[in-house]
């Protein structure tokens, strides 16, 4: 398969469950932070890493807000629940909330949005 088949077919994915653009975002933001840890680790004390260990805070903050969001969306589509169970499943834990708790919010909003799926293809079998 293409690079421009598998665009293709996100960028569709997404046109239908927006949970794949989260899922992007927060691999982005972890990739960024990850980046900048390896910038700080190579530098000694002094201006360099004082500077490198500010962007990577800056970095750790924005990937720490959005792992909450990411644990608080709910997919709209069966194809939107298994890429985000996968795509949490796959994440080291420095990519996901601080809250120890985090997995109660995470399966609680998964089982609420499997639900409301289910019910939406009850209710498009029944109005057919």
């Amino acid at each position: 398969m293409s690079s421009q088949e598998i665009s293709t077919q996100s960028t569709a994915a997404a046109d239908r469950d927006l949970i794949f653009v989260v899922i992007e975002r927060h691999r982005e933001l972890s990739a960024h932070y990850d980046a900048a840890l390896s910038v700080s680790a190579k530098l000694d004390k002094g201006s360099e890493f004082d500077t490198a260990d500010e962007i990577s805070s800056q970095r750790s903050h924005a990937l720490a807000e959005h792992a909450n969001v990411l644990i608080r969306s709910a997919p709209t589509t069966i194809a939107g629940v298994i890429a985000l169970t996968r795509y949490v499943g796959s994440l080291r834990e420095w990519e996901l909330p601080d809250d120890d708790a985090w997995y109660r919010v995470f399966l609680e909003g998964l089982a609420d949005a499997i639900d409301g799926i289910a019910m939406a293809q009850r209710l498009g079998r029944d109005g057919d």
